[in-house]
């Protein structure tokens, strides 16, 4: 008996060691990275001010710094109301001890940015190259994720080419209400069209009270030497097109995404 009970108390300390000696523990260096230019990410957030009621989607390309600061772009969407691109600044801080894997972000420069200062708190993943955020500004209801982008990613407009993508969304569009989407597309060889898979079917749309459709989808996009982008999706059943700004993040195999139309206040990801 005491022979058994020392086994299993051994077993469980080598599994605790083997699982402690797995966990990549953050660091100081965790949002910049370790070179002199920094790191950037992508972050996507969605909510709500529940104070007036008016939706917000936020998409951010940000590069961070040691020392604490980092610069970028945002693109907004609040209250129906596109904004961008727009450039932004402020500053960042992890929690002590860094290996907790928490900190914050504030963005304290960028015209048009609501509310000003945005705030928010993060916590990274174990791999240190994703994680969630949320906005605990006043009167702010907001969370989202955010994704690394490798310094070994080069952008360009062939970029996507011959890859296929799960993709998803959700937002509000006026008029409508909550609306969410999901579906695969994929890209031809040069990178600058696509098409939904099956293409009888495509994409599933819902639509709240107008209904859900399982429809055709097509769209273009075009991407710059600095992982931003533009786009278009088609849905002729619908006869509805959406535009969007994508970001395209990790190794090139995922992409953060916000529609740009007024009226329309949607984002979306999508993993190849």
């Amino acid at each position: 008996m005491k022979k058994t009970s020392l086994f299993v108390l051994l077993t469980l300390i080598t599994i605790l060691g083997v699982g402690q000696a797995s966990f990549a523990a953050c660091s100081a260096t965790s949002l910049t990275g370790t070179g002199p230019n920094g790191q950037t990410w992508g972050i996507e957030a969605y909510g709500q001010n529940y104070t007036t009621s008016a939706f917000d989607n936020i998409l951010i390309q940000a590069t961070f710094i040691s020392g604490g600061t980092f610069a970028g772009t945002e693109w907004q969407t609040y209250g129906y109301v596109f904004s961008g691109p727009i450039p932004i600044s402020g500053t960042w801080a992890m929690s002590s001890p860094a290996s907790d894997c928490q900190g914050t972000i504030t963005v304290t420069t960028g015209t048009g940015i609501t509310p000003l200062p945005q705030t928010f708190n993060f916590t990274i993943n174990n791999s240190n190259k994703g994680g969630v955020v949320v906005e605990p500004d006043l009167d702010y209801t907001i969370a989202g994720f955010m994704v690394y982008q490798a310094s070994t990613l080069t952008c360009s407009s062939t970029t996507f080419k011959n890859k296929q993508f799960s993709l998803y969304s959700y937002g509000n569009i006026y008029g409508i209400g909550l609306v969410t989407g999901m579906g695969e597309i994929k890209f031809d060889k040069t990178g600058a069209t696509f098409t939904a898979v099956p293409s009888l079917t495509g994409v599933t749309l819902d639509l709240g009270a107008s209904g859900n459709y399982v429809v055709p989808a097509s769209g273009t996009a075009a991407i710059g030497s600095n992982c931003q982008g533009t786009g278009l999706l088609s849905v002729p059943a619908l006869s509805q097109a959406f535009d969007v700004v994508t970001l395209v993040v990790g190794t090139g195999t995922e992409a953060l995404w916000i529609v740009s139309d007024n009226g329309e206040s949607v984002t979306g990801y999508f993993l190849q």
